[in-house]
This record gives structure tokens, C-alpha cells and sequence, in this order.
């Protein structure tokens, strides 16, 4: 399959570069004719309009900085210039085909780079394992839990005076009556495989990543709005000057806010616990370490059990990659710069697998970005074309260096 997914992929390409021989041709329209599935992706791929899109969105990327790297290990690899007309160029180099693999893998791409085996790769789309999807466990006070997911839209509880309503997949809380003395509180989790965008009774939107959590009050009364998160979320914070927002980040942190954007990402089996400002400004406090952000920065903090003590201090990142820090909110895995640890955390929660490493952990550097949306399949066949391979047991994923 894969390898009939990339000659049709060259097929494809060669038609779009009017190309393609007599039997090339032949083979194409058979192809086409198979079934109605096989028209529309060829009608989709060679529409003008479709194609012109698909190419600037991989413009946007940072080709020259992708063909740098790629030069730095591959001798002979001749940088284009840093000119519009020159991506064309670097795109034609690797020929019209690598373009509709490109566009059969959903307008997305990644690239693999190899220590041992120096090719770039890019990925092909197959069906497997299907990716997560939104969807969240909400936990009342009480203690009842509602499964999000299999809910159609309507009220899910009254609490403390308030109507909690999901809506459109999202939930939110919509004052109903006098609000109550006694403060309740509820918590919002996301399995692995799972994410969810909320709105906190004081109209602070709330993206929750797969495997994370929050805790929050059903009524925000006193003088301050604290939540606790675990995990991965991001804040759009609702203005209030009168009423701080605190967020406590894993016992280990914790976030003070007026009115903000901003990520945080503290996962237990991160290196470190990430907040990164996006806009406004934050108080990052990890006693007796504290300091404040400006857009733009990034505040890192020691995750390692033994390391985040008293007096460690908190690294000021000044020039983070908001796009790959972002890119799982806007629906997009970004690998730029990962190594396969670290795309193999994420992977383990997008699609609830668990991964096992056998004789070692291949050295292997990633680049690119692609959609959240494809199968399992795409990466590990991309993986065994390198120097890893893998069985899958269920759901655990085992990965062999070769």
C-alpha cells in the first residue's frame, strides 16, 4: 500500500508538471476510474484554486530554514536563495511528486533527519490507529462524572446558582439564580486522546490538551479566581483588575493574572514546566523565584523530581517558538527540533497508545509540522525507513533500533 500510494503520488505529480508518458498515463486514468473516492482526491488535487492554497500554506513554512539543516547533513545539497522565486525552486528539486505526496498527506509535511541514514523523508497518509478527538470527563462536587463526548447540547447540572450547558461540544457556565454561600468545585479532565475548550464562570476560556486537567470553582467569589492544572491548557484570561486570576501549575508553580493569552505546558514526564506569554503580562512564582513575563517570553521551570526545590531559579526564554507551542491548539503536531522522545510523549497522548523502547533509543532529529488529524500509520511508516522499527501489541507501541 505504501509504496502504491507513492507512485500514484509521483503520477499525480508528473500530470501537474505535464510530464507523464503514454503508459504513465494509462495507468493514471486506470487508477482514477477504480473507484469514486479515487475522481474526487484527483479532482481535489489538480483543482487550481486547491493547489495554489495548499502550496502557499507550505510556503508559509520556513523552507530555507529547512534546506539549511537539510544541507548541514546531506553534502551537495545546494541551498536556494532566500527568495520567493527560490522556493519554488527548493520545491521543484524535489520535484512536482514530493508536491502531491505533500498534498495526499493533507497539505502537511515532515521531515526526518537521520544521523546515520542522511535522507529526507516525507510522510505518506495511511489509515491505522485514529487520532484523538474533542471530548472531556467532567466531575461535579458531588462526585458524579459526566463523559462529555457521547452529550448532545443542553444543561449538564445547576450548581451554586449557575446552569452548566454544553454547547457545540464546549462547556459553560450561565448564571441561572442567586449565587449560593458554598463554593463548589468541579473538575474538567481530558484522557489521553481527548481535548476540550471550555468557558469558567467568569468568561475565561480554557483549551485543555490530551491527557490534562483543571480544578475551578463554580462560582469565583473572594477576591481573587484560582484554578489548579495539570498537564497542558491554554488561557484567555477574562479582564477583571479587581480580581487577580491564579493558576497553580502541579503544586510546583504558580501563574498570577490580571487579563492574558497564554500556555502552559507541565506534563509530569516533561524536563521542565513551560508558561509562555502570548499577551498581556504574568507573575511566574516558584518559591521563592518569581518573575514577570512580557509578551513574547517563555518561563521555564526544573520538572525533575529532585530538581525543583526550594531556591531553583526560573529561566527566562526569551525568543520562543510560539507557532510549535501553539500548534496543538490550532490542530497541528509541530516536531521542529524534537527528538523521537519527545514525539513519541506526544504521541502517547493524541492517540492513547503507550510506547516501550527495546536495545536503546535511536538518535533521531525531526522537522516540520503535520496535522493531528492523520493515523497513527503516517509516523511509524516514516520511522521504519529510517533506523527504527516497531511492533504494535494492542495498544502499545514497541520501538526496536535497529
Amino acid at each position: 500500500m505504501r509504496e502504491n500510494n507513492h507512485y500514484i503520488a509521483g503520477l499525480i505529480g508528473k500530470y501537474l508538471d505535464n510530464s507523464l508518458n503514454a503508459d504513465e498515463q494509462i495507468a493514471l486514468t486506470e487508477w482514477i476510474n477504480t473507484s469514486d473516492d479515487n475522481r474526487r482526491l484527483f479532482a481535489e488535487l489538480t483543482d487550481q484554486q486547491q493547489l495554489v492554497a495548499n502550496l502557499q500554506r507550505f510556503y508559509a513554512y520556513d523552507t530555507d530554514r529547512i534546506s539549511r539543516k537539510i544541507s548541514e547533513q546531506i553534502p551537495g545539497f545546494d541551498q536556494p536563495v532566500a527568495t520567493p522565486v527560490h522556493r519554488v525552486h527548493f520545491i521543484r528539486r524535489w520535484g512536482w511528486a514530493a508536491a502531491a505526496a505533500l498534498l495526499l498527506a493533507g497539505s502537511t509535511y515532515l521531515l526526518v533527519m537521520n544521523k546515520k541514514d542522511q535522507s529526507p523523508v516525507i510522510s505518506s497518509k495511511v489509515a491505522d490507529i485514529t487520532p484523538g478527538s474533542q471530548g472531556a470527563i467532567l466531575t461535579l462536587a458531588d462526585g458524579r462524572q459526566v463523559v462529555l463526548d457521547s452529550m448532545t447540547s443542553g444543561i449538564v447540572a445547576h450548581q451554586s446558582g449557575t446552569s452548566v450547558v454544553l454547547s457545540n461540544g464546549k462547556l459553560m457556565y450561565d448564571p441561572s439564580g442567586e449565587a449560593v454561600s458554598d463554593i463548589q468545585y468541579n473538575k474538567m479532565t481530558t484522557p489521553k486522546g481527548r481535548q476540550f475548550q471550555m468557558t469558567l464562570p467568569d468568561g475565561t476560556k480554557v483549551w485543555l490538551n490530551a491527557a490534562s486537567s483543571i480544578r475551578y470553582p463554580t462560582v469565583f467569589a473572594g477576591k481573587e479566581r484560582k484554578v489548579e492544572v495539570y498537564g497542558e491548557a491554554c488561557f484567555e484570561v477574562a479582564k477583571d483588575v479587581n480580581k487577580p486570576f491564579l493558576v497553580n501549575v502541579n503544586n510546583k508553580a504558580s501563574i498570577e493574572v490580571l487579563g492574558t493569552l497564554f500556555n502552559v505546558n507541565a506534563y509530569e514526564n516533561e524536563k521542565t514546566i513551560n508558561t509562555t506569554l502570548l499577551d498581556g503580562s504574568v507573575r511566574v512564582v516558584s518559591e521563592p523565584a518569581s518573575i514577570i513575563l512580557k509578551p513574547g517570553q517563555q518561563a521555564q521551570i526544573n520538572n525533575i523530581s529532585g530538581i525543583n526545590k526550594p531556591g531553583a531559579k526560573i529561566a527566562i526564554v526569551s525568543n520562543p517558538d510560539i507557532e510549535k507551542i501553539m500548534a496543538w491548539k490550532n490542530g497541528l503536531f509541530n516536531f521542529e527540533g524534537a527528538n523521537l522522545e519527545e514525539v513519541m510523549r506526544q504521541l502517547e497522548r493524541w492517540y492513547n497508545i503507550d510506547v516501550v523502547y527495546e536495545n536503546g533509543i535511536p538518535d533521531i532529529q525531526f522537522m516540520g509540522e503535520m496535522s493531528r488529524q492523520i493515523s497513527l500509520t503516517d509516523l511509524l511508516e516514516i520511522l521504519r525507513r529510517t533506523e527504527v522499527d516497531f511492533r504494535v501489541e494492542g495498544r502499545r507501541l514497541i520501538v526496536l533500533n535497529k
